[in-house]
């Protein structure tokens, strides 16, 4: 079975420049066990504040989750890369220039953590002050459907 087959991917945030604030796609767990954003941020020059939060319906931002997040040893393109740092738990992240700027930051989100009743997720970024290039892909795993085509996860 192909990775597209087992898992759902969902296009999150698109890219370009979120210094005014994104919400990404809220995302509809009740098909899946875990959640992980990969964002991809370049250029940040101003710190912008990262949550994921929950809600009973599309679009529905009501409570704040936990997650647990590993961010890249070194920019893009750079040798550490792809070496992540010790996984620590938030319920909210600043993503600060100085070091999230040009990394990739994993977010993982295990769905029988989150508020009973609330089963759409959506990563909210906040406003920054100048510049918040960056992206995010969402993989949905633990997938509870039957074929090889996933159920849009997405409202």
């Amino acid at each position: 079975m192909r990775f597209s087959e087992k898992n759902g991917i969902v296009y999150a945030i698109k890219p370009g420049d979120h210094q005014a604030g994104v919400d990404g796609d809220s995302i509809d767990t009740s098909l899946c066990d875990h959640v992980t954003f990969l964002l991809q941020t370049a250029t940040l020059t101003g710190d912008a504040v990262l949550t994921v939060k929950s809600g009973s319906a599309d679009g529905t931002k009501t409570t704040s989750e936990t997650f647990y997040y590993r961010l890249a040893g070194a920019d893009q393109g750079a040798t550490g890369a792809d070496v992540y740092a010790a996984e620590t738990s938030a319920t909210t992240l600043t993503l600060t220039a100085a070091t999230y700027d040009n990394k990739l930051l994993i977010i993982e989100v295990p769905t029988d953590g989150l508020t009973d009743g609330q089963p759409y997720l959506t990563l909210n970024i906040s406003d920054a002050s100048d510049a918040f290039n960056a992206s995010c892909v969402a993989i949905c795993s633990g997938m509870r459907y039957i074929a090889n085509q996933p159920p849009t996860l997405i409202g």
